[in-house]
């Protein structure tokens, strides 16, 4: 009403101006209409106005919450596509092939693991490998261009072994395990050596879940077995059965299973229901740096007085060329490895000497590696004053000492005897590589390995051990038969026996 009387007087002085000026009726007349034109427009825009506001406050409530949020995933969307995912998926992929080889056990005393690692690099593959560095890695894995090593940090070097740091050290791993997968997404393969299977396995299973690769699982035992030979063979302890429980739930996500004899992969097809052409036998087999040394006992003489990592062992009155030997053995000093075998026969041997014969030879025993028996055995070998025929030495030993030690040896021991029964030692292939003949402690599945008498001996306590060792010592027709067979196992390799097993699961081509 307002606007209307002010747009009168507006007209009405208007008009008054035109009367004076001398305007026609007409042109007062057209002042009129625009002046009623714009009131009209103004109206009209104000009520249009209030139409708008009220329609958009109704709209808005009224569009249902799904709506509004089939709206948000249209415009989230591309975003998830283009740019979080394949952050999330492929992080640092490369236009190589790519693999995670993780080993949660020392780098440089896991020699199949480095195996793997140097055979996908020579192949031209990006290998990520991951694992304890407590000794010196190998030279040939710091050289390849191809290989990059990840230490994962060592918890509790304590001998405590209590319930409560295992599960502290767990949890501790599975922390780093996740970091380092995080940042190595991308991969197309992931392979783990098994044991351990915790907690290792369910995170991979769960990266392959997420990232799309491939999991190949490198079983070289069963992880519950050797828990179950710590609490005393007993199975149906929880802490045993959760870890079958994990090993045969998880081992089922495995693209690819790798097993160290045909025994172990009959089990794993039979009991954990694993696809058979999922499964191939990779035997171990020596890498190229064990190889036999054919030299006189006088070269070798020589060699042990002057080598390094041996000279400081050798007692003065040690003599090859009197027909002294010299024997070796490695061993995680673990339960299923029971040293004390061996030390039982090394004193029947002595009373042997004794009692029955002055012409026995001396023995020079080398038992490298370590655990958590050792100080054990450390200390019941020198408790035992006694010690004339043979000479104990407890060595650790560098991955490239090693060999060279195997080498110098006449025979080698093995007393690996698989908390499982599926597995077979890698000691025995290590030894063949180098030449040396073996005296194993039998069990079933060693069948697929050790042949009696043709290039070892095998036993089954130390009293057969101790026969094995004299006949060892004194009969060289013996010692020739037995070194010809290690030789002719030894040109049986590791590189032709691995491109065999990938190409028949199609890893490689």
């Amino acid at each position: 009403m307002v606007i209307w009387q002010y747009c009168l007087f507006l007209a009405k002085d208007e008009i008054s101006k035109n009367s004076r000026t001398g305007l026609s009726f007409r042109q007062n007349y057209k002042v009129v209409m625009k002046l009623v034109w714009l009131v009209s427009w103004y109206n009209g825009s104000l009520q249009v106005s209030k139409s708008i506001e009220t329609m958009s406050i109704f709209s808005l409530n009224i569009i249902p919450t799904w709506l509004w949020w089939l709206i948000l995933l249209y415009l989230v969307t591309p975003l998830l596509a283009y740019f979080i995912v394949p952050y999330l998926i492929n992080g640092t992929k490369s236009t190589k092939k790519r693999i995670i080889i993780y080993v949660l056990g020392d780098i440089g005393h896991s020699p199949r693991i480095c195996y793997h690692t140097l055979s996908f690099a020579d192949l031209g593959w990006e290998v990520e490998l991951c694992g304890y560095i407590e000794s010196e890695v190998p030279i040939s894995l710091i050289d390849s261009p191809n290989v990059t090593i990840h230490e994962i940090p060592v918890f509790g070097k304590g001998r405590d072994r209590s319930i409560i740091l295992m599960v502290q050290k767990v949890l501790f791993q599975v922390g780093v395990i996740i970091k380092q997968l995080w940042e190595l997404r991308g991969s197309d393969y992931i392979l783990l050596q098994n044991p351990p299977s915790i907690p290792i396995l369910p995170i991979a299973v769960c990266y392959k879940l997420v990232t799309r690769c491939k999991l190949i699982i490198d079983w070289h035992n069963l992880a519950f077995s050797i828990l179950q030979l710590k609490f005393h063979g007993k199975f149906y302890h929880p802490l045993v059965l959760i870890s079958f429980t994990i090993e045969f739930m998880f081992s089922k996500f495995a693209d690819y299973n790798l097993t160290v004899t045909k025994a172990m992969k009959e089990y794993l097809v039979s009991t954990f229901r694993l696809k058979a052409d999922s499964c191939t036998v990779l035997y171990d087999r020596p890498a190229a740096q064990f190889t036999p040394l054919n030299v006189t006992d006088e070269e070798r003489m020589k060699l042990i007085h002057t080598e390094k990592f041996i000279k400081d062992y050798i007692p003065e009155d040690f003599d090859l060329l009197k027909g002294d030997k010299i024997i070796v053995t490695s061993t995680s000093f673990t339960p299923d490895e029971d040293i004390g075998i061996l030390l039982g026969a090394l004193k029947i041997y002595e009373n042997s000497y004794l009692k029955f014969d002055t012409n026995l030879p001396k023995i020079l025993c080398f038992i490298t590696g370590k655990g958590p028996l050792k100080e054990h055995f450390v200390k019941q070998v020198a408790e035992e004053r006694q010690w004339d025929r043979c000479h104990v030495e407890f060595v650790w030993l560098t991955a490239e000492d090693y060999p060279k030690l195997l080498r110098l040896c006449d025979y080698g021991v093995s007393l690996h005897t698989s908390s499982s029964g599926l597995d077979l030692p890698m000691k025995i292939l290590d030894m063949f590589g180098s030449g040396l003949p073996v005296l194993a402690m039998d069990y079933p599945v060693l069948n697929e390995l050790v042949t009696h008498e043709i290039n070892g001996l095998k036993f089954s306590d130390r009293r057969e051990l101790h026969e094995s060792l004299i006949f060892a010592m004194k009969d060289q027709d013996l010692y020739k038969k037995l070194r010809n067979g290690a030789e002719e196992e030894s040109r049986s390799r590791w590189n032709s026996s691995w491109e065999r097993s990938m190409k028949e699961l199609k890893i490689v081509h």
